[in-house]
């Protein structure tokens, strides 16, 4: 009967309308998400932002893979893109904690203030005989121009003190003279004494002092205790 016949196509009628239904919503599906992840690539590179995924599932992303200092900006720029519903991060890739600036990425910390400069612990170079005197004395307690027994040959140290005295008399003016005394130990050849002031001058003179502004004579040293008599002294003169 021809009521039969129709009772019996409606259910396959029904099955291939909702079959064409659920093709088509599918189908409409995977063009929305086609569009968005096209979008998402575009505004990703606006930005300037690399390194992730970005992957639909209808309207809603999720972001995998960028780096924590990106994170942020990536996550603005999705949401941005029109027809984006929601959008969520996962993995290792949360942003930092922290401001964010305008553009998305983290603020950095302000700089620090310049260190002061290192203040000068050089004294002022003199400018008279008394001032030379002092620095001289200085230079000399510090490190004293010292012999070898019973020689003309300086320490290691005394040549250190001599080529200290060298660079400050350099800059002597020239109405001052450096007289070089040299000294022996008692019951030591006075002839030496002499010979070590001459060492003195030669040494000064090589190493930019004047050859009228040094000059050498002899004593005697009555106590010589603890190397004392094997040294020379230099005193300022005004000429």
């Amino acid at each position: 009967m021809p009521g039969t016949r129709w009772s019996r196509l409606l259910p396959t009628a029904l099955l291939v309308t909702l079959a064409l239904t659920a093709i088509s919503v599918w189908s409409t599906s995977d063009d929305i998400e086609a569009t968005l992840a096209a979008r998402a690539k575009n505004a990703l590179a606006d930005v300037g932002v690399s390194g992730g995924q970005v992957s639909f599932s209808g309207r809603d992303a999720n972001l995998t893979g960028f780096p924590p200092d990106k994170a942020a900006q990536a996550m603005d720029a999705i949401q941005r893109i029109d027809g984006v519903r929601t959008v969520e991060i996962s993995g290792d890739t949360a942003p930092p904690p922290g401001p964010v600036t305008t553009s998305g990425e983290p603020s950095s910390p302000p700089p620090a203030p310049p260190s002061p400069p290192p203040s000068s612990t050089a004294p002022a170079k003199p400018t008279d005989k008394a001032g030379f005197q002092a620095e001289i004395d200085r230079l000399l307690a510090a490190t004293p121009i010292a012999f070898e027994p019973d020689t003309t040959e300086l320490t290691p140290d005394g040549e250190r003190g001599a080529l200290e005295v060298a660079k400050l008399l350099t800059d002597a003016p020239r109405e001052l003279r450096f007289r070089i005394t040299g000294t022996v130990a008692t019951g030591s050849d006075k002839k030496l004494s002499l010979s070590r002031a001459l060492a003195v001058e030669r040494l000064l003179e090589r190493n930019g002092v004047k050859r009228d502004q040094a000059y050498s004579t002899q004593r005697k040293n009555s106590d010589g205790a603890s190397g004392e008599g094997r040294r020379v002294d230099i005193t300022a003169e005004q000429r």
